[in-house]
């Protein structure tokens, strides 16, 4: 499932919207579009509710910009793991390349963390930071360079840019999670602090 860049910064533009105007209902909807990184899915919930906790007895509307930075988060993430990186290089050709490789980045490193940490265990191995961290680095570096140059590649030859409008069965679920983003946080203001 990837949606085109259009559909993708339409998503990402109604999010932050209407993390403006009640962040409840960005962060819901943005969260709930993380799902396939699930792991991170538990840790962020601890963190808000501690943060909850914390800002509570200090601030109360410190909460309010915990909760947009988490929906930030969470939409960078939604967008490395769901954008269709051939459409965004169509869209903005060359300048692009830096862009793609972030957003590809996230799941490649995700990935390949998970991987390190399953081999270590398999071969049962001590916990060392350095140990663990070099692999990860250097793996890291050969998959940007390689990306980096697959996407030169691309762009070479008989590249030309495709702005595909039309929307795809899959792109009805950023624009769906714009919308209702939008129309909840108009119409249904809650807030948490007041």
């Amino acid at each position: 499932m990837k949606w085109k860049v259009w559909y993708g910064l339409f998503y990402a533009s109604c999010v932050v919207m209407a993390s403006y105007l009640v962040p409840l209902w960005s962060l819901v909807i943005s969260l709930g579009l993380t799902y396939k990184q699930y792991r991170f899915m538990i840790p962020e919930i601890l963190a808000l509710f501690l943060s909850y906790l914390v800002t509570s007895h200090f601030n109360p509307l410190i909460f309010t910009y915990v909760m947009r930075a988490f929906t930030f988060i969470n939409v960078f993430l939604s967008l490395s793991e769901f954008l269709d990186r051939v459409s965004l290089v169509g869209l903005v050709g060359e300048k692009g390349i830096p862009l793609v490789i972030t957003l590809s980045y996230i799941p490649l490193f995700y990935q390949l963390a998970s991987d390190v940490f399953f081999y270590r265990r398999a071969r049962k191995l001590g916990f060392s930071v350095e140990k663990l961290s070099r692999p990860i680095v250097v793996e890291m570096v050969k998959i940007a360079e390689d990306l980096n140059k697959a996407y030169e590649i691309k762009l070479h030859g008989k590249f030309s840019r495709r702005i595909d409008l039309k929307p795809s069965k899959y792109d009805i679920l950023p624009i769906t999670a714009g919308v209702v983003t939008i129309c909840l946080s108009l119409l249904i203001p809650i807030s948490l602090v007041k």
